[in-house]
């Protein structure tokens, strides 16, 4: 009876939602509001299997047959995040730290302890106002060598270790669709790499859709750039967008990796700030193919409704 009445319709409820969401998702390159379903493709594969696994049980092998189905189809557009990559490298990892601070977080010690211990090479840091600003030039063992404080939610600012082995050549202020993003040039081990950090608009109207999306074509362009001057591109930042949005295609097309593909999926949530398996990876690198992205990892709660990622790249062997 329990069987029959709780668990069969959570059955059908998680197969409807899993398969509705999956295939929404797909078209998300035909409708902003459709592409907000592809954020989720690790959810659904959660829930599709929780269905199979009900269905199983409760001994209902056609609803067990869609289920699979369904959770065969997901698991195939997860399928390039379900092997790490194993590339070789060599050098010395260049370590990167980003954060979306969330411009009302009034917990400036835990950041400050957060930049003090991740022993990053370079700090980027969005969603910076003038409190922030002034904040982040007190952090230990760190100087502020690029900042674009605003009384929005679209500052920005660079912090660079005391000692810290990468040399930076030259730093430049952007603007992609009306919104700034930082460019640094940096030599590293060596060879020269160019680093931008960006904070796009989230995907809650058609509007900010469209300039999120122009912000990510401006930056998939600088990226090309770079990679003609023979520079390797980095770009590290909250793009409001998950790696199934349609709106990161334009990296893709510029040649850069995400540093996803070096493993750790599930686990790559970075807002917001609930338990892991509600958390969606919307703060990201992507890289240039002449690096390996070493180590990635989201990092703790700091007060921010994002929570930090921090990487290591190193050049390809």
């Amino acid at each position: 009876m329990f069987l029959d009445r709780v668990l069969v319709p959570l059955c059908v409820v998680l197969v409807v939602g899993g398969g509705i969401g999956l295939g929404l998702g797909l078209l998300g390159a035909f409708a902003w509001w459709l592409d907000l379903f592809a954020h989720f493709r690790v959810q659904y594969a959660g829930a599709l299997l929780l269905a199979l696994l009900l269905a199983g049980l409760c001994r209902r092998g056609s609803l067990a047959a869609v289920a699979g189905l369904l959770l065969i189809a997901e698991l195939a557009l997860l399928a390039p995040y379900a092997v790490p990559e194993d590339r070789p490298s060599v050098g010395p990892p260049l370590r990167l730290a980003h954060l979306n601070l969330l411009t009302s977080n009034r917990q400036h010690d835990a950041v400050l302890a957060w930049i003090a211990s991740s022993d990053a090479d370079l700090v980027l840091l969005q969603e910076v106002d003038p409190r922030w600003a002034a904040v982040l030039a007190t952090a230990p063992g760190y100087r502020v060598i690029a900042s674009v404080p605003r009384n929005d939610n679209f500052g920005l600012a660079a912090l660079l270790r005391e000692g810290a082995a990468p040399e930076l050549l030259a730093s430049e202020r952007l603007i992609f669709a009306d919104l700034p993003a930082l460019a640094l040039r940096l030599r590293h081990d060596g060879r020269e790499l160019a680093l931008l950090s960006m904070h796009t608009l989230p995907p809650v109207s058609r509007a900010y859709a469209e300039t999120r999306d122009a912000q990510l074509v401006g930056a998939a362009r600088w990226a090309a750039a770079e990679l003609e001057a023979g520079r390797a591109p980095v770009l590290l930042g909250d793009l409001n967008a998950t790696p199934f949005s349609a709106g990161v295609a334009p990296l893709r097309s510029a040649g850069l990796r995400d540093s996803l593909l070096a493993g750790g999926l599930l686990s790559a949530g970075s807002w917001p700030d609930l338990p892991g398996p509600l958390r969606i990876a919307i703060d990201h690198c992507w890289h240039d193919p002449r690096l390996v992205t070493v180590a990635r990892r989201v990092g703790p709660a700091l007060g921010s409704d994002h929570r930090p990622l921090e990487v290591l790249l190193a050049w390809s062997k």
